[in-house]
């Protein structure tokens, strides 16, 4: 994880991870649904950076999330951040004193439909297909 003490800026060039706890945020063919972009009650998205952290420790907080939510972790979508910087998004850290990996794509409109028309482009963008947890 990195380190607490001194958390980085988000390079476009990291990955983030978009937990998934809700099945009809995902379809079989390894893609997204928009949905799983869309700001959940606020206007920020909520992500996690892979950045110095060992893949268990990625599935560690997916799975605390799930728990939080009581819900299930179904598994994540890896996405880099660069494609989320599309105008009027923005990806900063934003570490929670037992996640320093957390970060958040902020800037959404308050508008549910303007949100949908970005996450669209977002759930386009994924890293390949989304990732089932193990």
């Amino acid at each position: 994880m990195i380190d607490p003490q001194n958390v980085p800026p988000v390079d476009d060039e990291e990955l983030l991870a978009r937990f998934i706890v809700n099945s009809d945020h995902v379809r079989k063919d390894g893609t997204v649904r928009p949905q799983l972009f869309v700001p959940y009650k606020w206007v920020d998205l909520s992500v996690n950076r892979h950045r110095d952290a060992a893949i268990e420790e990625t599935w560690s907080v997916g799975s605390q999330v799930a728990v939080k939510r009581g819900k299930t972790l179904l598994g994540r979508a890896d996405i880099l951040a660069g494609a989320c910087r599309i105008s009027p998004l923005c990806v900063g850290p934003s570490p929670f004193p037992d996640n320093s990996n957390h970060a958040e794509i902020s800037g959404f409109p308050p508008a549910k439909p303007d949100q949908m028309s970005l996450a669209s482009k977002l759930a386009a963008a994924i890293e390949g297909p989304w990732t089932a947890s193990p």
